[in-house]
C-alpha cells in the first residue's frame, strides 16, 4: 500500500510548476554553474603562476611525479594519456590548482610520516626480524564415528 500525503492540497512529491518548472530549474542550475565555473577559471588564470611557484617552493617533487604518472599512463593507455595532457593544457588554471593542492598533500604526508615515525622510535627500514620456533601441532583426540569406532580403525 502506498500512502500519499497532501499538504495544502498539493502532493509532497510534486515539484512546483510540474515538468515545466523542473525544466526551468535545471536550465537555471546549468547557467548558474557555467557562470560560477567561468568566474573561477578567470580567478585561477590570474593565480596560476603564483600557485605553480608556491607548489615548487612547498614540494618540488610534485612536478616529476606528475610527469612520471603521465608517462606511465601513456605506456598503458596512450589515448587516455593524450586526453589527460589535452585537458591539462585546456584547463591550465585548474591543473595549476591541482598541482598546488598535491604539493600541500605531499607536505602533510611528510609531516605525518615524521610524526608517527619518531613516535614509534624506529622507521620501517630499521625493523629487525624476530626469531621464532616452529611447533608441530597434533589434534588432541581423534573424533569418534557414528558407529562408535575411531577414524583410524577403519
Amino acid at each position: 500500500m502506498i500512502y500519499q500525503y497532501n499538504f495544502g492540497g498539493r502532493n509532497v512529491n510534486q515539484f512546483p510548476g510540474g515538468g515545466l518548472g523542473c525544466l526551468l530549474f535545471a536550465i537555471l542550475l546549468i547557467v548558474g554553474g557555467y557562470y560560477l565555473l567561468q568566474g573561477l577559471y578567470y580567478l585561477l588564470l590570474w593565480a596560476a603562476p603564483a600557485l605553480l611557484v608556491l607548489a615548487a617552493v612547498i614540494n618540488w617533487r610534485v612536478f616529476p611525479d606528475t610527469i612520471k604518472s603521465w608517462l606511465e599512463s601513456m605506456k598503458s593507455n596512450p589515448v587516455s594519456g593524450l586526453i589527460s595532457l589535452a585537458l591539462a593544457i585546456l584547463v591550465f588554471p585548474f591543473f595549476s590548482l591541482y598541482i598546488f593542492l598535491k604539493a600541500l598533500g605531499y607536505r602533510k604526508m611528510e609531516q605525518l610520516r615524521k610524526e608517527f615515525g619518531t613516535q614509534e622510535g624506529y622507521t620501517r627500514a630499521e625493523e629487525e626480524y624476530v626469531d621464532f620456533e616452529e611447533i608441530e601441532s597434533k589434534p588432541k583426540s581423534t573424533p569418534r564415528m557414528n558407529d562408535g569406532t575411531m577414524d583410524d580403525e577403519r
